[in-house]
C-alpha cells in the first residue's frame, strides 16, 4: 500500500514527497508495460498507412481502399487505447493487479485481431470474423475495466 508523507513536510518538495511520488509510479508498473505495448502498436499502423501513403502519393485523404482500411486500424487504435490505459491504471491503483493483466492481454489481442480484420480481410460486417471479434471484446473489455473501477 501506499504511505503517504508526514504532514510536517513542506508543500512542494521533500525527500518524503519524492519517496511518495516513486511509490506511486512503482504502482503502476504493469499499466506501464501495457501502456507501452499498445504505443508501440500505435506506431506499427501508423507506419504501415504512411508506407500506403508514399505508394499511392496520397498526402490526405484519397479513395485507395487499403489505405483507408489501414487508416482506420490505427485510428481505431488511438481511438480506444487511451481509456482502457486510463481504466488499467485505475483498477491497478485500486489493487487489482491480477485483473490488469487479464484485461491488457485480452485488450492487446483483442485491438490485435480487430487490426488484422480490417487490413487483410474483405467485408465489414459479421462475416469479418477477426474484426467482429476484436471490436466486440475491446468494448467488453472496456465496460468490465469502467463496471470494476465503479464498484
Amino acid at each position: 500500500m501506499i504511505r503517504r508523507p508526514p504532514r510536517s513536510t513542506p508543500l512542494y518538495s521533500s525527500a518524503a514527497s519524492d519517496v511518495y511520488k516513486r511509490q506511486i509510479m512503482d504502482d503502476l508498473n504493469r499499466t506501464a508495460f501495457y501502456a507501452g505495448v499498445l504505443g508501440i502498436m500505435a506506431v506499427a499502423l501508423a507506419l504501415n498507412t504512411a508506407f500506403r501513403r508514399m505508394e499511392t502519393k496520397t498526402a490526405i485523404g484519397g479513395d485507395d481502399d487499403i489505405l483507408i482500411k489501414r487508416s482506420r486500424a490505427f485510428g481505431n487504435l488511438v481511438e480506444h487505447a487511451p481509456l482502457m490505459i486510463i481504466l488499467l491504471m485505475l483498477m491497478e491503483y485500486k489493487g487489482s493487479e491480477f485483473f490488469v493483466h487479464i484485461f491488457g492481454i485480452g485488450f492487446i489481442l483483442f485491438r490485435g485481431s480487430h487490426a488484422y480484420g480490417l487490413i487483410s480481410n474483405e467485408g465489414l460486417g459479421p462475416d469479418n470474423i477477426p474484426r467482429a471479434v476484436g471490436a466486440v471484446g475491446s468494448w467488453s473489455l472496456i465496460v468490465l475495466a469502467s463496471l470494476m473501477c465503479i464498484f
